[in-house]
């Protein structure tokens, strides 16, 4: 053998080992890929208009009883020898067990990295309120499956919903993790964003209008995908799959939003017309949504659709298109569209009711009729985004001063300062959690289109 072809041979030994070792590293610790948020970019002072200012006091409350009686007396969370809390004990459901810890992480986080934490309303100090917030960040990490330890969850139906409530807030506080948790963090985010790039979005109703799933849009799940999808995108740039990411979060962001009109959109939409993106449909027209096998209002507001310009703004890139896709007709359909009565209940009228923050349910409400938290969050996203322009009388920020002022006074009941009397205003047992996360997003919304206006841009989406 020639001195040349030895020397080729071992320059293709050492790529070959040193590919084995990246490969090995991404799947070990993916936390080198991530790009922390440059906080330097966000230094103007917090908005204080009136809206403003009641969205913080509800999120400041919902962080006075995250760190009181929700911690102490509801979860009685306690570190076990692990070093992490003992999550899995607390009940037998892994939505329980993890998406409740992660939303209230979110909120905390949010509080403390928008610099509005006051202890003197929380009673707890910044320390400890930040200790709690990765505390209960790096526990639902810990249980995941990929870090080989509890091996808990992983892969469920609505995992990545859990993932990115705790990615995202151990991302506020990036600084301030170990980096064993932050590997923890990381290898929880890929995990759960790999495992989407084989599949496709879910429909409702599919290309012909035949019920795939019957009174159940997949709207929620398709958007809660995304979320996941884009944060790991945006999160951990440099990843070698961050493009494949990114390109599936659009794929998933539009099907959650499609109606049956887009099955012949011709929009070019990320460099190919509407029509051939969608499979199907998961909200029927002019724009509401059909969960729980009824028009279900609630299921217009979710977090899930409304949460991308923060994630995108915060890494200062522009936001897809795509996150916006029919969001407009959404709020058309709570603000404007009539439902007569019959064959809807009475008094019929639109689900917003002019000077009052009550909101009117066409079939009824399986979760109740006191919660007001997503639509405020809803409002502040549609008026402060510009995707309110087809209501037809009044705008987003007149009906989210009626729900973010009934959310706080709804608070103000009581002296820890959780929100809900009873099952009566809102039956799902992560109702306060949700308080937390919801009036997370919306300060969040607030506070950083004051800083870095949201830009969106319409290229094509290439893996």
């Amino acid at each position: 053998m020639s001195l040349k072809t030895r020397l080729l041979m071992v320059g293709i030994s050492v790529l070959i080992i040193q590919f084995t070792k990246a490969q090995t590293s991404i799947k070990s610790d993916p936390s080198t890929f991530v790009t922390p948020i440059n906080w330097s970019k966000f230094q103007k002072k917090a908005p204080s208009t009136e809206l403003a200012s009641t969205v913080k006091a509800t999120l400041l409350n919902a962080n006075r009883y995250a760190l009181s009686t929700w911690f102490h007396t509801v979860k009685k969370y306690q570190v076990d020898s692990s070093g992490y809390l003992d999550l899995k004990s607390k009940s037998k459901v892994n939505e329980y067990r993890y998406r409740f810890p992660a939303a209230m992480a979110f909120g905390l986080a949010i509080s403390i990295k928008t610099n509005i934490y006051n202890p003197a309303i929380t009673g707890v100090s910044v320390k400890e309120a930040k200790d709690k917030a990765i505390l209960l960040a790096t526990s639902v990490a810990y249980d995941h499956k990929i870090n080989g330890t509890n091996k808990v969850w992983g892969g469920d139906w609505q995992a990545a919903h859990w993932a990115y409530y705790a990615g995202y807030s151990a991302w506020l506080l990036w600084d301030e993790f170990s980096s064993k948790d932050q590997a923890n963090i990381a290898r929880m985010i890929v995990a759960e964003a790999d495992r989407f790039l084989p599949t496709a979005p879910l429909y409702y109703k599919d290309s012909t209008g035949k019920v795939l799933f019957v009174g159940d849009s997949k709207i929620e799940e398709d958007a809660w995908n995304a979320e996941l999808l884009y944060l790991a995108a945006e999160m951990l740039p440099n990843h070698p799959n961050s493009n494949k990411w990114l390109a599936k979060s659009v794929e998933y962001l539009i099907a959650a939003t499609a109606l049956p009109s887009d099955l012949t959109n011709t929009r070019i939409l990320h460099g190919k017309p509407v029509s051939s993106w969608v499979k199907g449909y998961n909200m029927e027209e002019p724009g509401f949504v059909i969960n729980h096998g009824i028009i279900h209002p609630q299921y217009n507001a979710l977090a899930s659709m409304i949460n991308a310009p923060i994630v995108f703004s915060l890494a200062e890139k522009p936001t897809p298109e795509a996150a916006r896709f029919n969001l407009d007709k959404i709020y058309y359909s709570v603000t404007t569209h009539r439902f007569s009565s019959p064959p809807y209940k009475a008094p019929g009228g639109t689900m917003y009711q002019e000077g009052s923050p009550e909101v009117y349910y066409p079939e009824g409400s399986d979760w109740g009729f006191g919660v007001y938290d997503n639509f405020a969050n809803l409002d502040i996203a549609a008026f402060t985004y510009g995707w309110d322009n087809l209501a037809k009388k009044h705008k987003g920020q007149y009906w989210a001063k009626l729900h973010t002022q009934k959310v706080l006074a709804q608070q103000n009941r009581f002296a820890d300062k959780h929100t809900y009397a009873d099952d009566h205003e809102n039956s799902y047992l992560g109702k306060e959690e949700a308080i937390a996360s919801r009036m997370g997003s919306a300060w969040m919304t607030m506070w950083l289109q004051q800083q870095v206006p949201a830009v969106y841009d319409n290229k094509p989406i290439s893996k």
